[in-house]
């Protein structure tokens, strides 16, 4: 959606005076030169209020939304942009809750903004606006990027996981739900998977806020892994999801270098012992576990915890674990021996008086300086309790059932104190009968800054005499040894100018750290490619030497099992071989004997031979005799056969003559039979006429039959 351009209904002399002052104004900036100009101011005169970055963000904005373009709502946008932007830090570009959108997203990320910190909190962004998220990232040098209540699920983040897992100057990281917002994040457990894998591979990061963001146990097991590996990290924030105990023991068990955690309104239960996470935890500096249910029980471990700590927790908030005073019992035995605890909150916890007395007896001897005691059972009686502790600065007994006694004793210690400053009593019995009391305690104290009585039955009159004096006291404290604080402002200013050059140095030294480890990334991307080449290399020539081998032993057990066929068979040869030879002895004998037997038949063959060569002479002589006898009896059989023939033909004229007579003799007969049969049919058909006559019907029918 483009956005329209409001035209003034009248063009009067105010207006265009305005624009053209605007115009020069602009021009000086940019040299004087049109051409300098950017675009941005040429395409509306509305956009010449605007610096740049506000003209290109709210031209996007109204892209986003379809509103108008004009002048006063330009104003407008400068007026919130200029609220929640100081010039006292550069450095920070904040956004939050400005109705942005994808559009103005993109804008941003094409103006290549130099702040190192971008809030965009609270606004429409979702999951299409990852891309342009993307290109924030490639064009900055962003150090704190807050996304929080964005609408971003895991599609969103597993979209730009890999840029914030390849960026090298992001510190800190918001990708939770603010208090009351409905724009909600809501990354899951795939969300979680992202979380880890950005944890396993980008050591830089150092803050990490994921509350109320649907993590379940599953998901704060993967980030309680990745937490193993990254050493880096030290700050988590995963308030407000359900991790359960399970999810909770994998974080407390790895995020042994935290140096603060949140785990509220995590449904902690008293079985989860944080006794050895904190023992073995030497970097934990601030503990957040309200809104769970740890209970007595579950403070014991804690307490036990904090004593034997070795770091020193700084900062404890247990508000709204109903530890009771049985619990405040044993956490203050913990109180008592600790060396670096300063700030408490135990606020809603059901705590009597009974309680308070135990804390009342160790706070003197503590380093408790801040102490909220909020919305619980105390009474006047707490509230005298409290009065020992001479190094206290902040108190809060808001809805505590405080009255004008209880009141009034605490507020006479700290009028006698040099360190109170700061008290909270909002909600509770204090009456106007004290007013006067009030004013003239607080008149005497020029050390309190911050008193707070509101929701009781106290006068406006009174409370706003209250806030004068506070006001006193401030300015009183500023203008306090000034001569001091101009030698330490001049100190500190000096120092500031050493930091800065130190800070540029840094700066510069860190861009050098960039390029090297830039370099050093590429030398072992490359190490890594080649790496992997050579390893597959190595592997596919071990792959082939395997081959090579296998085929080789294949071989080799070829090779065995012929030569074990070859020697079984050169034995079965020699065998039989031997056996051979002993046969050819034999047969040799008998060739022998063979050979001298042929020699003695082929004498007497010759003998047969010389007898035979007789005999056939004498045979032929004999055959010659037989032949001319031969011949003699073939003339006689020639002579018979003729004779034989000359009878055969006189026996077949013979034959002849008596079948044709046979044949004549049939045909008679044949003839006779005929002239009986025709005799007989008409004998038959004489008859017939006569039964005819006397049935005619019948004979006719009879007639056809016998036809």
């Amino acid at each position: 959606m483009r956005p329209q351009t409001a035209k003034p209904k009248l063009a009067t002399n105010e207006y265009t005076k305005e624009i053209e002052f605007l115009k020069q104004q602009k021009l000086i900036a940019y040299g004087g030169d049109p051409s300098n100009l950017p675009q941005i101011f040429q395409k509306n005169p509305a956009f010449l209020v605007l610096d740049e970055l506000q003209a290109e963000l709210f031209n996007a904005r109204c892209h986003d939304t379809g509103e108008t373009v004009s002048i006063e709502r330009a104003k407008i946008f400068k007026e919130e942009f200029n609220k929640i932007n100081s010039k006292k830090f550069p450095d920070v570009l904040n956004l939050y809750s400005m109705r942005l959108g994808v559009t103005t997203l993109i804008a941003l990320a094409n103006q290549k903004p130099i702040q190192t910190t971008i809030n965009l909190a609270d606004n429409t962004l979702g999951d299409y606006a990852v891309h342009a998220i993307k290109t924030l990232l490639a064009n900055s040098q962003i150090k704190n990027l807050n996304l929080a209540s964005n609408m971003i699920s895991h599609i969103g983040l597993g979209q730009i996981i890999d840029d914030l897992c390849k960026n090298q100057t992001l510190k800190a990281l918001d990708l939770g739900v603010l208090d009351g917002s409905i724009r909600k994040n809501a990354l899951g457990f795939e969300g979680a998977k992202h979380i880890a894998q950005l944890l396993l591979s980008n050591k830089k990061i150092e803050t990490l806020r994921l509350q109320d963001n649907v993590i379940t146990t599953a998901g704060g097991e993967f980030i309680g892994q990745a937490l193993k590996t990254n050493q880096n990290i030290k700050h988590l924030k995963i308030a407000e999801n359900d991790l359960k105990i399970a999810g909770i023991e994998t974080i407390l068990l790895n995020g042994q270098n935290l140096e603060s955690l949140d785990l509220s309104k995590n449904n902690i239960r008293p079985t989860i012992k944080f006794q050895e996470y904190l023992m073995n935890n030497r970097t934990l500096k601030r503990l957040n576990l309200e809104f769970n249910d740890l209970g007595p029980k579950g403070v014991e471990y804690l307490a036990n915890g904090i004593i034997q700590q070795q770091s020193g927790l700084i900062s404890l908030n247990l508000r709204g674990n109903q530890i009771r005073d049985e619990g405040l019992q044993v956490l203050s035995a913990a109180i008592y021996e600790s060396e670096s605890l300063s700030e408490l909150d135990i606020s809603l916890n059901d705590i009597t008086p009974d309680g308070i007395r135990y804390l009342a007896d160790v706070l003197p001897n503590s380093q408790i300086k801040v102490l909220n005691l909020s919305k619980n059972l105390l009474g006047d009686e707490s509230m005298i309790m409290l009065c020992n502790n001479r190094i206290m600065e902040k108190l809060d007994v808001s809805s505590s059932r405080v009255a004008d006694q209880g009141f009034m004793t605490f507020l006479t210690f700290i009028g006698e104190s040099t360190n109170f400053t700061h008290l909270k009593a909002n909600d509770n019995y204090i009456s106007e009968k004290v007013e006067k009391l009030i004013l003239e305690i607080i008149e005497k104290n020029q050390v309190i800054i911050d008193l707070q009585v509101t929701g009781n039955r106290l006068s406006l009159c009174c409370l706003n005499r209250i806030q004068k004096i506070l006001l006193r006291n401030q300015k009183i404290l500023e203008e306090k040894e000034p001569s001091k604080i101009r030698t330490e402002i001049y100190r500190l200013k000096y120092e500031q100018k050493k930091i800065q050059i130190a800070k540029d140095k840094l700066s510069q030294q860190e861009k050098e750290i960039l390029q090297i480890e830039d370099k050093k990334s590429q030398v072992i991307v490359e190490m890594e490619r080649i790496k992997q080449q050579e390893q597959s290399k190595r592997a596919g020539l071990q792959e082939r030497i395997t081959d090579l081998l296998n085929q080789i032993e294949k071989k080799k057990k070829i090779i065995e099992d012929k030569q074990a066929d070859f020697e079984r068979s050169k034995q079965l040869k020699q065998q039989e071989l031997d056996a051979q030879r002993n046969d050819y002895q034999v047969v040799y004998q008998k060739r022998k004997e063979l050979e001298q037997e042929f020699e003695r038949l082929q004498k007497e063959l010759d003998t047969q031979e010389q007898k035979f060569k007789d005999e056939q002479f004498k045979l032929e002589d004999a055959i010659a005799e037989k032949k001319a006898k031969g011949e003699e009896i073939e003339k006689q059989t020639a002579q018979l056969r003729e004779e034989l023939m000359k009878l055969q033909k006189q026996q077949f004229e013979q034959n002849n003559q008596a079948e044709k007579e046979q044949q004549i003799q049939q045909q008679q007969q044949v003839i006779n039979e005929k002239e009986e049969k025709a005799e007989n049919d008409k004998q038959l058909e004489q008859g017939n006429k006569n039964d005819e006559k006397q049935k005619p019907k019948k004979a006719t029918k009879k007639g056809k039959k016998k036809k």
